[in-house]
């Protein structure tokens, strides 16, 4: 169980505080639904034990509704103990050392030499989706055919420019979307270019 998880991955943030929650009898106190709704939360830190977060929230109201779990879990993640530190979000980058005068951030004039590959990764969600850990496979082909049009303006955009690779099977995508093929499915040469 979660004692043994914890126990053997001190690492573990969500086992470790799920395990004090329950130690001071919160976990007990939960009404069932309630209990089911963290343990789901909980559920990828307890099925991958050398997880360092261990938790996803799978409804943005979990944030809330659930905060006497998920603020332990930021706190502890963010050494602050207390709770008290502030976060202020500032994308200036005026007196950062080491920028181009200019202050743009061109990777060939910082000395990278070949053009550079980034994934994008969805750490925020549209309000008409699950977050992730809540998705469906229909919910997640949805969501992709959604943003296809926001990477699209990106695409033509050239001061972004970029390329759209899907690994959604051309089965999958039309069952859900009705469309006969996924428009950006990766073949095996790109994805095997990409991960080289």
């Amino acid at each position: 169980g979660m004692k043994k998880v914890a126990a053997e991955n001190p690492d573990n943030r969500a086992a470790k505080h799920l395990v004090a929650l329950a130690d001071e009898g919160k976990v007990d106190s939960l009404d069932p639904a309630e209990r089911d709704r963290l343990f789901r939360c909980a559920k990828t830190g307890l099925d991958n034990p050398d997880s360092g977060l261990g938790c996803y929230a799978m409804a943005p109201s979990d944030y809330d509704d659930l905060a006497f779990f998920f603020d332990r879990i930021c706190n502890d993640y963010h050494n602050n103990p207390a709770g008290d530190k502030i976060h202020t979000t500032n994308w200036s980058l005026d007196g950062v050392a080491g920028l181009p005068d200019d202050g743009v951030l061109d990777m060939q004039k910082l000395g990278l030499a070949e053009e550079l590959s980034m994934r994008v990764r969805v750490g925020r969600n549209l309000t008409t989706f699950p977050l992730p850990g809540a998705m469906t496979k229909e919910d997640r082909i949805k969501f992709e055919k959604t943003m296809l049009s926001a990477f699209d303006s990106l695409i033509q955009n050239p001061d972004y420019g970029g390329s759209i690779y899907s690994m959604t099977p051309n089965e999958d995508w039309a069952e859900v979307t009705g469309d006969a093929a996924n428009p950006n499915l990766i073949d095996a040469a790109k994805y095997q270019e990409l991960v080289d």
